[in-house]
């Protein structure tokens, strides 16, 4: 682990436990509203969470460029690749980070496709060819945004969490994190290689330490692609939502009280934190969000999701 990435590490770590410092003293406010001493902690801590974060956005920068690895196993494969296959493989990667980070900010996909200003965030690119198989090495910025976001980094855990689901439940919560168009990008790219008998290693030594790692044989490529393709058909429906807000929760919830009684959650991820933000206990509200439906094969009856949508 080089000196850089110890330092995300520690960085990540101390925030973690700052947040939670920060987490009580809101709620022990909400319980003592109006308490001096509790007011002057709060404060205290969020002026640390801020430096801490400013640190992060530095120590992440510094890295400028992050690097994932494809490792490709078959037949030919032993340091070259078909063109053919190459250019349908980029392509669909390049989708899947797209569609994956643009959803993660906005909870929606993309109307008019990808835009540039986030493509050259992200500014993904093949950036060689190893040998030991066929080693495909893409190269993409994880250069944070204000909030210490990378647009890139945040695709990559998601995308990461998809291929390691264990189950169709998780699969459908995942995607409705990362959007259908990512989804159905990872699954073509398996198809892809599920049809030519490829089997596939993704790596990535992410800037926290952690080594992220999928598949090596081809069963791996076969049980990861036959679960997407069973979510990638899902569809989403825009829906507005009105009510009173009754709960807040920094975990990524936003349950509101609708105007004929009934009680709705609505979820955002990490990336709307900022946005999430404005919004306060009791406040009438009327936003947009995406609503996933799922049977459940216990009761057999549909089950309804919300998710917080950023125009």
């Amino acid at each position: 682990m080089t000196e850089q990435a110890n330092r995300i590490d520690w960085l990540e770590r101390q925030l973690a436990q700052v947040k939670s410092f920060v987490d009580r003293d809101i709620q022990l406010l909400n319980d003592n509203p109006g308490d001096f001493s509790i007011e002057l902690s709060l404060s205290s801590w969020k002026s640390h969470q801020e430096e801490l974060q400013q640190e992060l956005r530095q120590a992440k920068s510094a890295l400028v460029r992050e690097v994932v690895e494809l490792r490709l196993l078959g037949r030919r494969m032993d340091g070259s690749i078909p063109l053919k296959l190459l250019t349908k493989l980029a392509d669909k990667f390049n989708n899947a980070i797209s569609h994956a980070a643009y959803h993660l900010r906005h909870g929606r996909d993309p109307s008019r496709g990808i835009p540039d200003e986030l493509s050259d965030e992200i500014d993904l690119r093949l950036s060689g060819l190893a040998f030991g198989s066929t080693r495909l090495v893409f190269a993409g910025n994880i250069y944070p945004d204000t909030t210490g976001d990378s647009a890139m980094e945040s695709a990559l855990e998601q995308i990461f969490d998809v291929l390691d689901a264990p189950s169709p439940e998780k699969i459908r919560e995942l995607v409705t994190v990362i959007g259908v168009p990512a989804t159905r990008a990872l699954s073509e790219m398996l198809g892809a290689l599920e049809k030519q008998d490829i089997a596939a290693e993704l790596t990535w030594p992410a800037p926290n330490a952690k080594l992220y790692k999928w598949g090596g044989t081809i069963q791996d490529v076969r049980c990861a692609h036959q679960r997407l393709s069973t979510v990638e058909k899902l569809k989403p429906e825009p829906v507005t939502l009105r009510g009173i807000i009754t709960q807040l929760r920094d975990n990524g919830a936003i349950y509101i009280k609708s105007h004929d009684g009934g009680k709705i959650k609505v979820s955002y991820n990490r990336q709307q934190y900022v946005y999430a933000q404005q919004y306060t206990l009791g406040m009438n509200v009327e936003f947009k969000a995406m609503r996933y439906v799922t049977r459940d094969p216990v009761t057999n009856k549909d089950v309804s999701t919300y998710k917080l949508v950023i125009e």
